[in-house]
C-alpha cells in the first residue's frame, strides 16, 4: 500500500468515522436523490453574510469523503445544485444547506462551504 492509498484509507477511517469526528448528514443531490453519508461538521461560521433586510445567513464547512458511496465525489458535486442536511447546533433536527463552493480536495476528502 503507498502513502496515497493510506492517506486516502486514514481520511475515511479517521475523519469520516462517526466514532470519531464525523456525524451523519443527509446529502441531496440536484434531483433530490438523497443518501445518508458521514461527514465532519465545523459549526463555527466561516462568515455571516447578510441576506434580506436584517437577517444573517451563517457560511458553514463540512468535510466529507471523496466517494460516490461513502460521501461525495468531486465528479457528481453540483454547487449550487445539491445540498446537506446537518444540525446548526449539536443535538437540533436538521435542516437542508446549500454547498456554495468547493473550498478544497484531494482523493480523500472535499471540504464545502454551505450556507
Amino acid at each position: 500500500m503507498t502513502l496515497h492509498d493510506m492517506i486516502i484509507a486514514d481520511g475515511l477511517a479517521v475523519f469520516a468515522n462517526p466514532d470519531d469526528f464525523a456525524e451523519s448528514v443527509i446529502y441531496y443531490n440536484r434531483s433530490g436523490v438523497a443518501r445518508c453519508i458521514d461527514a465532519v461538521v465545523i459549526r463555527e461560521a466561516l462568515a455571516i453574510l447578510p441576506e434580506d433586510g436584517d437577517a444573517v445567513t451563517p457560511v458553514f464547512e463540512i468535510h466529507v469523503h471523496n466517494d460516490d458511496e461513502t460521501g461525495i465525489s468531486s465528479e457528481e458535486l453540483n454547487l449550487g445544485g445539491d445540498s446537506i442536511a446537518f444540525a446548526i447546533r449539536s443535538g437540533q433536527d436538521r435542516s437542508k444547506r446549500t454547498i456554495t463552493k468547493l473550498l478544497g480536495h484531494d482523493e480523500g476528502m472535499l471540504m464545502l462551504e454551505c450556507r
